[in-house]
Order: structure tokens, then C-alpha cells, then sequence
């Protein structure tokens, strides 16, 4: 590996932590809204709870979407692939879309979003070789993961995989709330009191 390769990972984290620092701080009854959300979710996931159960029956949906869909392209590991490819594209458009408009709120709720899909798609990873969750089909034999990781020959590698991919969707689920309470935060401490009424106003970021 070069030494630019390696001299611009760090460039790149600097710019991406500089992007994410410069959006706007969100509101505070948004903020109270999202991590009341979030939290609320977080208990469901662990309970599985109705939230829970809700959220995954949209996200099931469209992954079972995703197999006929991408299965249009004729390749049958792609046909395989497109359900979980379809289950993540909503919370990554919307992610996008939320992004450009800068809206604080609105991103780390999808951002949320992703991470609640990716903890799904992990476990379903981690399933690939004991086969044993209940499928759509229940047939073993049309376990995604199973059927993807075999062809590649990673099947005994899926607890590991199916691990790292659920370990970043429980760190988007909390990083996301996370950034928007830490804008929120700098926000606060940056107000003028009132003794310093001049900075008000020039001071005060847009807030969403």
C-alpha cells in the first residue's frame, strides 16, 4: 500500500468529522423526540417488542422484494444478494437526501434506521451455518446468507461476519442520536448569556 494511501485515511476522517460537525444543532424537543425514539426502539429490539416487530415486518417486505427484483439481471448469486441490497437502500436514499439538505434530525433518525437493519442482516448473516431461524419460505435451503456465504466458501465464517455487521448496527443505532445530542450540546455551550446580547443571533446556528 502507498504512503498517499496511507496519509489520506486520515485526511479523509478529519474531513468527514469536520462535515459532521458543521450541520446544524437540532432542536431541543427534536433531540428529546429522537433519543425518546431511539430508546424506546433499543428496549423493543431487546424485548422484541411491537416497535420492533414493526419496524422489521416494513424491513422484511422490502428484502423480499429485493430477490425478484435484482433476480431481473440473471445472476443468481445478485438474485440472492437483492434482498438485503433492497433492505438497506430506503434508510441509505433517505440518508442521502437528508444530507444534502443538512437535516440534523432527519439524519440521525435514519441513520438510526440503517443501524436497526444492519443488526438484522447480522444476525441473519451469523445464521449461515446452523440454518435455524424461521425463514419466509421455511425452507432451509433458501437462507440468503447461507446460500451467499457457502458459494464463497465463508460459511464457517458467518458468526464472525454476522458479529461485525450487527456490532456496526448497534453502533449507528446509538452513533446517530449520539452526533445529533453532541451538536445540540456545542450549541448550548456556544449561546451568549445574558450579558453578551450582541453575539445573539450571529452566534446561533440554524437549528433542525
Amino acid at each position: 500500500m502507498s504512503v498517499e494511501a496511507n496519509e489520506g485515511r486520515p485526511n479523509l476522517a478529519r474531513r468527514l468529522a469536520a462535515a459532521l460537525l458543521a450541520f446544524p444543532a437540532p432542536g431541543g424537543a427534536a433531540l428529546a423526540a429522537l433519543l425518546a425514539g431511539v430508546a424506546l426502539l433499543l428496549r423493543s429490539e431487546r424485548s422484541h417488542g411491537l416497535l420492533a416487530a414493526a419496524i422489521h415486518g416494513f424491513d422484511l417486505v422490502v428484502h423480499e422484494a429485493g430477490h425478484p427484483l435484482f433476480g431481473l439481471f440473471g445472476w443468481r448469486f445478485l438474485g440472492t444478494l437483492g434482498g438485503t441490497l433492497l433492505q438497506l437502500t430506503p434508510p441509505l436514499v433517505a440518508a442521502s437526501i437528508f444530507w444534502r439538505r443538512r437535516q440534523t434530525g432527519s439524519l440521525a433518525t435514519v441513520v438510526a434506521w440503517l443501524g436497526v437493519n444492519l443488526v438484522n442482516v447480522g444476525e441473519y448473516a451469523a445464521d449461515a451455518k446452523a440454518r435455524a431461524l424461521p425463514l419466509v419460505n421455511a425452507d432451509a435451503s433458501g437462507h440468503d446468507w447461507g446460500n451467499m456465504l457457502g458459494a464463497l466458501g465463508l460459511v464457517e465464517q458467518g458468526r464472525a461476519i454476522g458479529g461485525a455487521i450487527g456490532a456496526l448496527g448497534w453502533a449507528l443505532q446509538l452513533l446517530g442520536p449520539a452526533w445529533a445530542a453532541l451538536l445540540w450540546l456545542r450549541w448550548r455551550l456556544e449561546v451568549p448569556g445574558p450579558a453578551d446580547p450582541e453575539r445573539l443571533g450571529s452566534a446561533q446556528p440554524r437549528r433542525r
